[in-house]
């Protein structure tokens, strides 16, 4: 191998080198992102666990339907005011 190929082949080796780091960043980033969705939807499957707790407590299913139906309306909400922001 000439010096002339050596010099290039550093070169092209560089922008790969580049292009990964690149692409590691935009994981990286991508991953973030899946976290606190994921940190979301654990506080929601959380909640939702807590208010089927309570219902099975409440002898009237009337009331059991009001109650799960305003926490629902409650997580709907607070998904729509994070979106806002």
């Amino acid at each position: 191998m000439a010096i002339k190929d050596i010099i290039q082949r550093n070169e092209e080796l560089e922008l790969l080198y580049i292009k990964a780091l690149n692409l590691i960043e935009t994981l990286e980033k991508k991953i973030e992102r899946l976290e606190e969705e994921n940190k979301k939807l654990r506080k929601q499957r959380d909640t939702l666990l807590r208010a089927i707790e309570i219902a099975l407590q409440i002898k009237s299913k009337e009331i059991q339907d009001l109650h799960l139906s305003r926490v629902l309306e409650y997580l709907k909400a607070s998904e729509n005011k994070e979106k806002s922001h």
